[in-house]
């Protein structure tokens, strides 16, 4: 665990120095997701839970954070691979390894914003951590995907659309499966 959070005080303190280091650092995409995305994936949904104790149903809270968590892991999960998929676009080098590891950590940002979703009135405050990982992002095209200066700001912007329009259509399909007959409202 003091691993996990060394690494995340480097990507939110000092991303540049993180990002370098993480370049030759020797893992998997199915070991940094255990030993590290679902750990700080945990954050926001741990949050969103008990923010919600006391108010509606303790089953449908408890679903909703466990969606939240999924919904996390699954975004880095499609998130490396859009980056892989678009880096030959923007003259960057393809490395699924790499792609992950970008994803991951310019996610981490946001998901130790999560922790205030313990409060809803304080949630905003997470889409500034979100904000903080499109920058996290636009520091590590360079050094993990060997991204061109000239081309680091389209290939973020690029990225950054094509997540927001997946995750869009994902969450419209997840949230109308988990939410509707026994779990949604009914009107």
């Amino acid at each position: 665990m003091e691993r996990v959070i060394n690494r995340v005080k480097q990507i939110v303190l000092s991303p540049e120095d993180a990002l370098s280091e993480v370049k030759s650092e020797s893992m998997t995409v199915a070991g940094a997701m255990k030993e590290y995305v679902a750990i700080v994936a945990a954050i926001p949904a741990a949050a969103t839970f008990l923010g919600l104790i006391g108010h509606a149903n303790f089953f449908r809270n408890l679903i909703f954070s466990a969606v939240i968590y999924v919904m996390g892991c699954v975004s880095v999960l499609i998130f490396g691979k859009i980056v892989d998929a678009l880096a030959p676009r923007f003259s960057s080098t393809k490395s699924d390894l790499n792609a992950f590891k970008l994803s991951a950590y310019a996610f981490t940002p946001g998901f130790v914003a999560g922790v205030f979703n313990i409060n809803p009135n304080l949630s905003i405050f997470g889409l500034l951590g979100s904000l903080y990982g499109i920058y996290v992002f636009y520091l590590g095209a360079p050094v993990l995907m060997q991204t061109a200066e000239d081309k680091k700001v389209l290939y973020t912007v690029a990225c950054i659309v094509a997540m927001f329009v997946v995750m869009a259509i994902l969450w419209s399909i997840v949230t109308g499966l988990v939410w509707s007959g026994t779990y949604g409202y009914r009107y």
